[in-house]
């Protein structure tokens, strides 16, 4: 297990709206943080999240944790590359044992703010980033 390619940070979702209003969900709760080691997406990994509406930017393995949930948030802080930097959905969540034999978990995560993204939001009505300024 090789887990030199930074830190992986699960964000644990709450909703804050009031009794009976539509959900928004505020990732305030840090659940759970680990040294990550970036992996290949694979072709099939690829084509099987689009076919989803869904898409696979990184896919990172980390410790073993079966509380993780596609429900939560992963922040990437990675070492070298910081282009890769930010909050990712998590799409697939694997428990799976690495060439060692250690437990680990695999992460397939899709970029909520794209790069090229002028208006941010991930369209699920949470609130991942704060709103822009329309003050001129």
């Amino acid at each position: 297990m090789l887990l030199d390619s930074g830190i992986a940070t699960i964000w644990r979702g709450t909703n804050t709206a009031p009794a009976g209003d539509m959900p928004v969900i505020e990732y305030t709760i840090q659940f759970f943080q680990s040294y990550y080691g970036d992996k290949t997406v694979g072709i099939n990994r690829y084509w099987t999240a689009l076919a989803h509406d869904d898409r696979a930017d990184l896919l990172v393995e980390i410790q073993r944790n079966s509380g993780i949930s596609t429900a939560d948030r992963c922040e990437i802080s990675p070492v070298l590359d910081i282009e890769s930097a930010g909050m990712y959905k998590i799409i697939q969540v694997q428990h799976l044992l690495d060439e060692d034999g250690q437990p680990v978990t695999d992460l397939t995560l899709e970029r909520i703010h794209a790069i090229d993204d002028e208006k941010g939001g991930d369209g699920d009505g949470g609130t991942d980033l704060p709103a822009e300024s329309t003050d001129g």
